[in-house]
Formats: structure tokens, C-alpha cells, sequence
């Protein structure tokens, strides 16, 4: 009756566990939700934040060419017999429209049409009042919601009797749609860029239940939205120093995310709003579906817990005496066949050392803690894991988590500090009490230079990347186990003039650039090679759309193309791209390379042509 009574409470004891236990672990993944949510909702729009500020900064370099050619044009008094073929020139470039304007908001398009467009006034007062590039967004006479970009002429102009002081390039909002990433969350998010006081400066098409007609975004939502308030305030006062974070607010019953980050772009910020149900959706899934599997798992548990615990004790003396036989006969065979080896009580915090090759690792015993200080300073373990420590992983505490049963063991791979020497270490039981692992021992090899070795032969000498002979490898291995993957190659254009103008040195510099760049837009599962000269490859692990590849491309070609500051030198080069899906495309890989290739070659032909154009001016 007695322990019945027990395991009685035993099982009450266990179902309010597994309640708190639930109750915990949904409290964990409400705030887990909450925390991936926003690192996600900031990885977007600080992209998009960047694809933006890259969109503006080549506007300002388009409008002072355009200003400095049409200047060259005055000096000379040939604007006006050039304009026309100027225009016509300019022509490619992927703008809706191209401006001449005055402080009258009289303007002439490259299309010959001309007017007043009075709507604009307030844009151009700032820019000749202030003297600076503008940015701005309006409503064009069609109802077509417009983004624009103006920066006040050197010289003025003279066109028909008419004087234009300023230029003008315009993209229809779909331009902006498309940079800000809208359509991301499917298609239920906003996005504006403000200033620091809240004053919209541009803005999508909106999606939520946020008005078009709104001014100001801080004021709107003071005024129709119950915000987090010390959220709120926070971002009011950290958004002029270029702060970032989240606000949640509820409008008309439905929860909000609201992110704000530095646009990168005057005192401007990036702010985009998606509702909590969109973001969160599938996480919520994840949430519910987890905690049925433990109630599941617990309930399942418990019904065998009664027949355990019956048979708990007679095992347990079982095991032990089969542990201290099997430990006796390992430790016996251990010290005949092994060269270096240690002895360690976890319980006591002390260790044996035996070496038979000569000088000692290791004075002969003493404190097993002090021992790992000791490794630890001297060598580090060989592991994908940045934060990995001899210390932290051959811890009792870690070595009791890893090591439950005789069959487990632990191996690890170490290395001086210096990369002379290297090691393998096993760690396999020795003792128990209980369940409780009390002593070790650790079986040391010399495996000499191979990592070393191994290292030198798949990684580029300058780049760090890895090498062709790696890439290859990969590539067999991948098409072996069939695994989607999708192919990027990339040759440098105007490499050639950076080594003719700067030196060979200076092009090793940019060419380290240009490779810290590539690993910046990969992720940690994917690779990086440098194939030859100025010739590199990525290879992003998974399953890829072809318009994913499509934006991955471009999205490469442009952080490629951004200036490079080397020596006191500002210089630039470009990139041509070509991709490839496996097995989507092909399932021969050699197939999969020669399509990466071809795309990359019309790229490349592509980029000369463009660039033909642009000199030819």
C-alpha cells in the first residue's frame, strides 16, 4: 500500500510536470516567435534598405554625368543643336522619364513633351533652397503614383527660349515596389521611408488598413492605432541617431509588427508594417503541433513508468556490475596497446597522465580542471563551431550530457595554437555511480600534419576561398547524393585596368575585396570558390526558384560593383553573372556548369554593350 501510495504521487507529480512543463515551453516560444520574427522582418527591410541606397546613389552619379556632359555642351554653345542626340543617347537607361525643370516648374521631357507641373513645386523649392539632391514621390497627371530623383544644374540650360536649372529622372512606383520588397509577406506588408520626425517621404502601394492620404506615419498612428507606447516612444527618440527595433500596435482588432532601421540615406529610415498573423503563421504551427507531440510523449511516458520503476533497481545493480567488469577488461587492454593516455575522476577533480613516447604532455597527475586550462591555452579544437573549448567540451558537466551509456564515446580533433602539431582525442568511460559517469579516460593520437595538409590543398592561396580542385569534389559529391543546389559563375570586368594602372598588388587587394564580399552573400551552409584569376563560383545548397536566382544574381552584381577603397584609391569594377539549377535544369552536372557559363558569357556581352553605349557619349 505504501508504494502504491508513492507512485500514486509519482504519477500526480509527473501530469502537473508535464503542465508546468507545457505552460513553460509556450511561454518560450511566444517570446522565441517574437524574437525570429523581428530578426526576420529586420534582415528584409535592412535588404531592402540597401538595394535602395544603391538604387539612389547610382541615380546621383546618372544626373551629375548627365550635368557635367550638358555642361560641356554650354561651354562649347552647342547645347542646343546636341540635346537632341543627347537624348536620344540616354535613351536606354531603364527611367519612365527624364527632366529638364526651373523654379517655375516649367519642364521639357526627352519625349519633346513640355508644361507646368505645379504639383512638384514643394520638391523644387527644397532643392534650390537648400542647394542638394532630392528625392521624392507624387501623383503624376495620370494618377501614376512616381518616384524622382532632381539635383540643381551647374550651368543653366537654354532650350527655346527657355532656361532649366535643374535635371530629372522619374520611375513608375512599381520601380520602388520592387526595391522596397512590398510583395514580400504575401503581399500584405507596407513600406515607407520617413524622416525623423515621421514626415512620409515615399511609400508603396498600401496594403493594410493604413490610409494613402497619411503625412506623417507617427502622427497617424498616435491619432488611429493603440501602440506599445515605451516601444513607441523608444523609436521616436532613437530614429534620429539611426536606431533600429520594433513596435507592435493593434488597429481595427489586428496586431502589427511595425520595424524601423537607418535607410543609410541622410536622416532617412526604412519602416515596414506587417500584420503579426502573416509573419507569424507558420511558427504558430510549429508551436501547437510541438506541444501536442509533448503531451503525446508525456502521457506515453507515464503509462510505462509503473512497470519501470518495478524493474528499475534489479537492472540498475545488474548494470553496474557489468559496467565495472567491461571497464576493468578496457582499462586493462587500454594501457597495453596506447601510447598517451590520462585517467580522469570527475567526482575528484583529478587525473593520471601516461606517456610512453618520452617528454610528458602533462606533469604526471594532479587537478583535472587546471589540466584543461592548461590544454586550453595551448591548443585549439578543430570544429565548425566558432565557440567550441577544449574547456567547455571536456567539462564533467559535458561529458556527463554526451556520455550516458558504456557504447558512448567522444572524439575531437585539436591543434596548436601554432598549427605544429594536431591530435585526436577519444574520451570513453571508465566508471559510473549510478547513472552518474564518475571517471574517464582520454586516448590521445598524433595524427601530425594532415589537417594542415588538407587545408593548403582546398583553399586559394590569396582569397581564402576555397579552390577549383575543392569545387570539383563538391560537385561530384553533390551529383552522388543528388542534391539540389543552384550554380553561380562570375568573371571581374574592368579588372584588367585596375593591375595595368595600380600594380599587381593593388588587384591581390581588391581581389581579397571582392572575395569577402562573396562570402557576405552566402550563407554558412553554402560555398565560395575562386576558380582562377579573377574567375569565382557560389554554390547555395537547396532547392531555388529561377526568379530567386534571378534577384541573388543581381543582388551579387551590385555589391560586387560597389566602389573598393584600397591604398587611398577609389576604384570600382564590375561583375559578370550567370547561374544554373540542379536538378532542375539538368540532372548532369557538367550540363548544369555549361548553362551557369553560356549565361554568364550573355552577361557578359550584355555588360560591354551597355558599356560601349555609356562611352560612346
Amino acid at each position: 500500500m505504501k508504494q502504491k501510495r508513492k507512485n500514486i504521487l509519482l504519477i500526480a507529480g509527473m501530469l502537473l510536470g508535464l503542465l508546468v512543463g507545457i505552460l513553460i515551453y509556450n511561454g518560450y516560444a511566444q517570446e522565441q516567435i517574437y524574437q525570429e520574427s523581428i530578426a526576420n522582418l529586420l534582415s528584409t527591410y535592412g535588404q531592402s534598405a540597401k538595394t535602395f541606397n544603391m538604387f539612389a546613389q547610382r541615380n546621383w552619379n546618372i544626373l551629375n554625368d548627365w550635368d557635367s556632359y550638358l555642361g560641356a555642351l554650354a561651354e562649347r554653345g552647342e547645347q542646343e543643336g546636341q540635346w537632341q542626340a543627347y537624348i536620344a543617347q540616354k535613351a536606354t537607361w531603364q527611367y519612365t522619364d527624364f527632366y529638364l525643370f526651373n523654379e517655375q516648374c516649367e519642364f521639357w521631357t526627352t519625349a519633346g513633351r513640355q508644361g507646368t507641373a505645379e504639383y512638384m513645386k514643394a520638391t523644387f523649392e527644397k532643392l534650390y533652397t537648400e542647394n542638394k539632391p532630392v528625392i521624392s514621390s507624387y501623383i503624376s497627371s495620370q494618377g501614376i503614383r512616381k518616384i524622382l530623383f532632381a539635383i540643381p544644374m551647374e550651368q543653366p540650360l537654354q532650350l527655346n527660349g527657355t532656361t532649366y536649372t535643374a535635371l530629372v529622372v522619374s520611375y513608375d512606383n512599381a520601380v520602388l515596389e520592387k526595391l522596397l520588397g512590398s510583395m514580400v509577406y504575401e503581399g500584405k506588408s507596407d513600406c515607407y521611408i520617413v524622416r525623423s520626425n515621421g514626415d512620409v517621404v515615399l511609400s508603396t502601394e498600401t496594403k493594410t488598413e493604413i490610409t494613402e492620404q497619411m503625412t506623417n506615419l507617427f502622427d497617424y498612428l498616435r491619432q488611429n492605432a493603440s501602440v506599445d507606447q515605451p516601444y513607441f516612444d523608444t523609436m521616436v527618440q532613437t530614429l534620429p541617431q539611426g536606431g533600429e527595433g520594433c513596435v507592435l500596435y493593434t488597429m481595427n482588432g489586428q496586431k502589427y509588427y511595425l520595424i524601423y532601421q537607418p535607410l543609410g540615406l541622410m536622416d532617412w529610415s526604412i519602416i515596414g508594417i506587417v500584420p503579426t498573423g502573416v509573419v507569424d503563421a507558420g511558427m504558430r504551427r510549429v508551436q501547437v503541433a510541438t506541444i501536442l507531440v509533448i503531451a503525446l510523449l508525456g502521457l506515453l511516458i507515464m503509462a510505462g513508468v509503473v512497470k519501470i520503476l518495478h524493474d528499475a533497481e534489479s537492472n540498475r545493480r545488474r548494470e553496474l556490475e557489468r559496467r565495472r567488469e567491461k571497464s576493468d577488461m578496457m582499462f586493462a587492454g587500454m594501457t597495453r596497446i596506447v601510447e598517451c593516455y590520462s585517467v580522469c575522476d570527475l567526482d575528484r577533480d583529478h587525473y593520471q597522465y601516461h606517456e610512453r613516447r618520452g617528454e610528458p604532455l602533462y606533469p604526471p597527475e594532479g587537478s583535472y580542471r587546471q589540466m584543461l586550462e592548461q590544454m586550453s591555452r595551448k591548443y585549439v579544437v578543430l570544429t565548425d563551431s566558432e565557440n567550441a573549448k577544449l574547456t567547455q567540451m571536456l567539462a564533467p558537466e559535458n561529458l556527463r550530457r554526451l556520455i550516458k551509456t558504456d557504447s558512448d564515446s567522444l572524439k575531437l580533433e585539436y591543434a596548436a595554437r601554432d598549427k605544429s602539431a594536431f591530435f585526436m582525442m577519444t574520451v570513453v568511460p571508465m566508471a559510473w555511480k549510478g547513472d552518474r559517469l564518475t571517471r574517464v579516460m582520454m586516448i590521445t593520437q598524433d595524427m601530425g600534419k594532415q589537417h594542415l595538409l588538407q587545408s593548403l590543398a582546398n583553399t586559394d592561396g590569396l582569397t581564402g576561398l576555397l579552390n577549383k580542385r575543392y569545387f570539383d569534389r563538391v560537385l561530384t559529391v553533390l551529383e552522388q547524393h543528388s542534391q539540389p543546389f543552384a550554380l553561380f559563375y562570375m568573371d571581374l570586368d574592368r579588372f584588367k585596368p585596375v593591375n595595368d594602372t595600380y600594380g599587381h598588388d593593388v588587384g591581390d587587394k581588391l581581389l581579397k575585396g571582392v572575395a569577402q564580399r562573396l562570402q557576405g552573400c552566402i550563407r554558412s551552409r553554402d560555398y565560395a570558390f575562386r576558380l582562377g584569376g579573377d574567375e569565382f563560383a557560389l554554390l547555395l545548397l537547396g532547392p531555388m526558384e529561377q526568379e530567386t536566382c534571378a534577384r541573388k544574381m543581381n543582388m551579387i552584381c551590385e555589391m560586387i560593383a560597389v566602389p573598393y577603397e584600397i591604398d587611398g584609391n577609389s576604384m570600382s569594377v564590375g561583375a559578370s553573372c550567370g547561374y544554373a539549377l540542379y536538378p532542375a535544369e539538368s540532372v548532369d552536372v557538367q550540363q548544369v556548369r555549361y548553362i551557369a557559363d553560356q549565361r554568364m558569357y550573355e552577361n557578359k556581352q550584355a555588360n560591354h554593350a551597355r558599356q560601349d553605349g555609356v562611352e560612346g557619349i
